[in-house]
């Protein structure tokens, strides 16, 4: 994110007797520090637009694409809540205006909170299943370097045959 600064208004002299900076050259410092911040955010967004499309054509599945995804996915999901939702009071108003103005109202709000509701609930199960995965690959390393320490002990004798 592209974090802004201000430069401090009606400035005091420091105590210490130190130069305090002017307004212009908080200024001067800002544009400066917004040009570098700019470059380092279009800089990010390119590395990660390249990760996303090297993930995207891994086809052997070392990376996992849908947790970096969740964010864009969840913003798909409101979008198509209210494309559908606009979709469905402007059939209400196709038909009379009084089912129009119940489905603006009343249902389209309802109707939008629900689907939106249930993309997020969707979206925090598929997160959830991506991070239990990641603890349970964690535990199964932990088990194998416990288990590598623990002698083998045999429950069962082989009888000797007579």
């Amino acid at each position: 994110m592209l974090a802004l600064r201000y430069p401090l208004m009606n400035r005091r002299p420091d105590p210490e007797g130190d130069e305090t900076e002017t307004e212009e050259d908080a200024a001067a410092q800002l544009d400066v520090d917004a040009g570098a911040e700019d470059a380092s955010f279009w800089r990010q967004r390119w590395h990660a637009a390249q990760l996303f499309l090297r993930s995207l054509f891994d086809l052997e599945f070392r990376q996992l694409l849908t947790p970096r995804m969740l964010p864009t996915l969840y913003l798909l999901g409101i979008v198509a809540s209210a494309y559908a939702v606009l979709g469905y009071v402007v059939e209400g108003f196709s038909h009379s205006i009084a089912s129009g103005f119940v489905r603006l109202l009343l249902v389209g709000p309802i109707a939008f909170l629900t689907l939106v509701t249930l993309t997020r609930v969707a979206l925090e199960f598929c997160i959830a299943m991506f991070r239990i995965a990641v603890h349970v690959n964690e535990l199964a390393g932990h088990a194998e370097d416990i288990a590598e320490g623990i002698p083998r002990i045999s429950f069962w004798k082989p009888r000797k045959k007579r």
